[in-house]
């Protein structure tokens, strides 16, 4: 309930809420924000705000960022990219001895926060992650920028990863798959891990109307990755123009693609998170198709379920668990075109199958990735960490 303070003789009370007194706690957020990272950080810091008992302090860091001067151009990339990352987190890393806890999804940050540890208990240190440590390479899904690392250099990488692991009060990575990978290559003791999804913006990604039927009208699948050839797209398009090109069309949604080679391939280029563009293209599509080579936790499978669009992905990283496969879609082997002309005809030979994979899809949402309900689960956990501390 509000409470009432005096102000003084002559002067009226005013409601106030407890909160407004003073927040019961003080969370920092250092999140990593490029690519995908942007709408998690958007979903959390909307759906975070609506809690009265926070105080927060929000830093958000992109690696992307560029030279602006002949200096900053001279010195190489990789030291260059490190010092703009720091200087961007370097307000949170300030505050630090003012948080009860603080979470942290940027590499360079969490190492200077977790040796300052040795010096100074405050705050309670929080590991948010999408992916998990590189143990067993062949395991892994692999991104072409880890191909390129020496076996040396990953051993290392490893070796700090799992410093990182032990040395975190508590980690909340994306996924179950990280998680385990975390406890199991790690050794991190599973009381310290937690898998939370952020969840999806339900709020911005609902239908306004009844999804199109398509009686009558060409199949439409959508693609949507922003490094095409990692996600899978040229394969898709050489099964499309081999098998589908007569009785579908496709709709990609990447800045690399190729100009389209036939009259029922359509690109678009420049299409920002979020766009109401991008949302159309979802509304509209029959199914969603992103056969990835390597992928993490990718957020557009999320989107096309909460559209209602049946998916089809491939069993790398957390993708089989953020689709249900037999119910929302199907999970289909890495590279194998025969598994993915196969698994699309039978969508469009059932378009009823599609339908109701596809409303199964957004129900599947609305009860594991719903940022609504998501958000204030990762606070509890906060505020059970800074209350046991």
């Amino acid at each position: 309930m509000p409470v009432s303070l005096a102000n003084g003789p002559g002067l009226i009370d005013e409601p106030v809420t407890p909160a407004a007194i003073h927040p019961r706690y003080r969370f920092g957020f250092v999140l990593n924000t490029t690519i995908g990272n942007m709408t998690r950080y958007v979903n959390l810091r909307k759906y975070a705000e609506r809690d009265p008992d926070v105080e927060f302090t929000w830093v958000p860091v992109t690696h992307c960022v560029a030279p602006t001067s002949a200096l900053g151009r001279a010195v190489p990339r990789p030291v260059h990219l490190r010092a703009a990352v720091l200087r961007q987190a370097w307000p949170g890393l300030a505050a630090l001895s003012h948080l009860d806890a603080v979470m942290l999804h940027l590499f360079e940050a969490e190492l200077i926060t977790l040796m300052r540890r040795r010096f100074m208990k405050r705050p309670v240190v929080i590991s948010s992650t999408d992916e998990a440590p590189i143990g067993d390479p062949t395991s892994y899904p692999m991104y072409p920028h880890d191909l390129r690392k020496s076996a040396w250099r990953r051993r290392l990488r490893f070796a700090i990863d799992r410093w990182r692991a032990r040395q975190a009060d508590h980690i909340m990575p994306f996924s179950q798959w990280a998680a385990d990978i975390i406890c199991e290559q790690c050794d991190v003791s599973p009381d310290k891990v937690q898998a939370i999804h952020v969840g999806l913006d339900i709020e911005r990604w609902t239908l306004r109307e009844p999804k199109p039927q398509g009686r009558g009208e060409r199949f439409r699948i959508l693609f949507v990755g922003g490094d095409f050839e990692r996600k899978g797209g040229k394969l898709l398009l050489d099964v499309f123009e081999r098998d589908l090109r007569e009785v579908a069309e496709l709709h990609i949604v990447s800045n690399q693609a190729p100009p389209p080679r036939c009259e029922q391939v359509h690109v678009h280029r420049n299409l920002k998170p979020n766009d109401e563009a991008l949302v159309e293209l979802y509304r509209r599509a029959d199914a969603f198709v992103v056969p990835s080579r390597a992928d993490l936790v990718p957020w557009a499978y999320l989107e096309a379920m909460a559209m209602e669009c049946p998916v089809i992905g491939t069993a790398v990283g957390a993708v089989p668990e953020l689709i249900a496969d037999g119910r929302t879609g199907f999970v289909i082997p890495r590279d194998d075109g025969r598994a993915l002309s196969a698994t699309l005809q039978t969508f469009i030979a059932d378009r009823a199958l599609a339908r109701r994979m596809g409303q199964a899809g957004r129900e599947h949402v609305l009860t594991r990735y719903n940022a609504a309900v998501n958000v204030p689960r990762i606070l509890d956990v906060m505020k059970g960490l800074v209350d046991k501390r």
